[in-house]
């Protein structure tokens, strides 16, 4: 949360990394009221040494429609997260989620055509993951297969 971003700051740095980006992702619904109604999240885009720019970056203003977190009270929907994961990486490259939750992101991921590791320390959530995951492979693989169905004119 931004409240601890003095103390994510230092962790990045201190391991090799440096902010090269801030997203907001914009929400319809507010998760939270305090003092403000809190209608975004945020994160960070970090990178080591120097990666290649994106050909068509991203605007830093996401809309984040609402997942109806179903699996994970912070469930975050993939459309928000495709379009990242084919910005900054390319079909059969690895994308790692250490905070896995739902498997909203390895789903992105296999949705296009990236590899995954999503590591989940609560083993309810990790286990409905693994389970959407099987699904979204299984969506896949039938797709594939229609596809295979359909006649060529040659």
């Amino acid at each position: 949360g931004w409240t601890k971003v003095d103390a994510f700051f230092d962790a990045w740095r201190s391991a090799g990394f440096q902010p090269v980006g801030h997203l907001v992702f914009r929400k319809t619904y507010s998760s939270k009221s305090r003092f403000l109604r809190y209608q975004h999240e945020q994160a960070y885009l970090l990178a080591k040494g120097r990666p290649p720019l994106p050909k068509q970056p991203l605007a830093d203003i996401i809309d984040m429609p609402y997942s109806g977190n179903k699996l994970h009270p912070t469930q975050k929907p993939v459309a928000a997260l495709a379009p990242l994961i084919r910005s900054f990486t390319l079909p059969g490259e690895l994308v790692l989620d250490p905070f896995a939750g739902s498997g909203s992101s390895c789903a992105a991921a296999l949705l296009t055509g990236r590899k995954y590791i999503g590591i989940e320390l609560d083993s309810e959530y990790f286990n409905q993951a693994s389970a959407r995951l099987t699904r979204v492979e299984g969506r896949i693989a039938a797709k594939r297969s229609s596809l295979e169905l359909i006649p060529t004119v040659r």
